[in-house]
């Protein structure tokens, strides 16, 4: 890859925005007259609140504010980096330069985020020199060298999120109209994540700033993600030869149904397949551990999200002390009545995570996936150290031995329960990533239809059949078996 090629595209694509009246008008008011115009509003803040304390907790929010509305302006410029070319009819020259396809897309890229980000530091810039020199007091009490630091990444890593997206998006469009329609979806959950952040920063607690902190990873690895997407779901053929798209669900549900019916490794196009008919013989005998055998890096990740949460939840357990799960502590020992009811109660709840967590896992690129194995591990180590930190011996078997509540409580449905929710967790992992990267041969499409057919397929007949087998277990035989050990 070319790094003068991405150099000289982003300062043609550069140039040609700060020469726009149209773009540098908005820019200047927004990076120099609103901050001046916030800090102004200091004092009457001050007058009509009454109390410095108060309005000090306001500061660092009205700096990520300050920050975020100009960069918000970000997708502008990045829904027309592709479609706007198309309607410009200048796109075929574009397209014709002679670099590869990833430098003209991280040129593209650059691009569009460099003037709102400069705009966006400009303005946090301003407003921070204005209320130094403005209020001294104020500027001390609000603002530390922590908070303009996350401020300022948490403000870097949403741009580079919704210049990343936009990107895709107006990559995949044919119109800006269709694009500026789409941009929704991108600027209301990072509306959201504003509004969460609101409420933290002005609760200005050392837990919550703790979190403000994992924000920032989880949009810097969201930001990584979506620029890796982008850069492998461009092809400049396709957009060249992209019209007007109709949806044609026959032809979806023919492609999904081909894949379902027989596996074959991702990348093997849906006229390669034989179309025979399904047959659960063949997929117990020969498809399922070949799925799993080409399922290796899903299933290893799952099996990290499984141990970090268990490590998590140890470490939580051993740490802090948690006041709401007290009761819970306080009824290890006790166990409902064994009933049929009660296993087919948690064995539907696991199906539905399962399904779910997959399915949903294709708009976060997998988190709900990984979350699952993460979140059932975690309880079982907190339960365990919190046991052990309370004077419970791995050695003995007595009521607060974490041992005796590992074989009571998890052993009986969990040696077939956990690792069922690793694999559940795996599927889903793969339909997260089906938008990322799609093997060559397939379209981004055909990625996600080959993801899913093959969640379903082991969702129906491996999932469901031993959640089922799990569940009744947890409703029927582990209240006894605590019951046997606690009595």
């Amino acid at each position: 890859m070319s790094v003068s090629a991405i150099r000289t595209i982003t300062r043609r694509e550069v140039g040609d925005t700060l020469t726009d009246w149209r773009i540098l008008a908005p820019m200047f008011i927004l990076a120099f007259i609103l901050p001046l115009l916030l800090v102004s509003a200091a004092n009457f803040a001050i007058r009509f609140i009454g109390d410095d304390a108060t309005v000090s907790l306001m500061v660092p929010f009205v700096m990520l504010l300050v920050g975020f509305i100009p960069a918000s302006f970000s997708l502008i410029t990045a829904l027309e980096t592709f479609v706007g070319e198309r309607e410009r009819n200048s796109l075929e020259a574009l397209l014709a330069m002679p670099i590869s396809d990833g430098a003209l897309y991280l040129g593209k890229l650059f691009s569009s985020l460099l003037p709102p980000l400069i705009s966006a530091f400009t303005a946090m810039g301003v407003f921070c020199g204005a209320l130094a020199l403005a209020y001294p007091d104020l500027f001390a009490q609000g603002l530390t060298p922590q908070y303009i630091l996350v401020i300022v990444l948490l403000i870097t890593t949403k741009a580079v999120v919704m210049v990343a997206s936009a990107v895709i998006i107006s990559s995949h469009t044919t119109s800006v109209r269709a694009a500026n329609l789409l941009a929704s979806f991108v600027l209301l959950p990072t509306a959201s994540v504003v509004q969460l952040e609101a409420i933290l920063i002005i609760g200005r607690t050392a837990r919550s700033w703790s979190v403000l902190w994992i924000i920032v990873l989880l949009l810097t690895v969201m930001a990584i993600a979506l620029i890796r997407t982008g850069m492998g779901a461009f092809n400049r053929e396709e957009i060249l030869s992209r019209e007007h798209e109709q949806l044609n669900l026959r032809q979806v549900g023919r492609t999904w149904m081909t894949f379902f019916r027989e596996y074959r490794p991702a990348g093997v196009t849906p006229d390669q397949y034989s179309h025979v008919k399904f047959s659960p013989a063949r997929f117990y005998r020969h498809e399922l551990p070949q799925l799993l055998r080409d399922y290796r890096l899903p299933l290893a990740v799952a099996l990290i999200a499984a141990l970090s949460g268990l490590l998590s939840g140890g470490y939580i357990g051993t740490t802090y002390h948690v006041g709401l799960l007290d009761n819970y502590l306080a009824n290890i020992g006790s166990a409902p009545q064994p009933s049929l009811g009660l296993g087919l109660y948690v064995a539907l709840n696991n199906i539905r995570v399962a399904a779910l967590s997959g399915v949903f896992s294709l708009f976060v690129f997998g988190v709900f996936a990984f979350l699952v194995p993460a979140v059932a591990f975690a309880q079982v180590g907190f339960v365990a150290s919190s046991l052990a930190r309370q004077g419970g011996s791995w050695f003995t078997l007595d009521h607060s031995s974490p041992l005796q509540f590992l074989l009571a409580y998890v052993l009986p449905h969990g040696i077939i329960e956990l690792p069922v929710a690793i694999l559940g967790a795996a599927m889903g992992l793969r339909v997260g990533a089906a938008l990322m990267s799609p093997p060559k041969g397939f379209t981004v499409g055909q990625n996600i239809l080959w993801a899913l057919a093959q969640l379903a397929k082991v969702w129906l007949f491996v999932l469901v059949p031993l959640f089922l087998l799990s569940g009744l277990i947890e409703g029927l035989i582990t209240p006894l078996v605590v019951v046997a050990l606690y009595s």
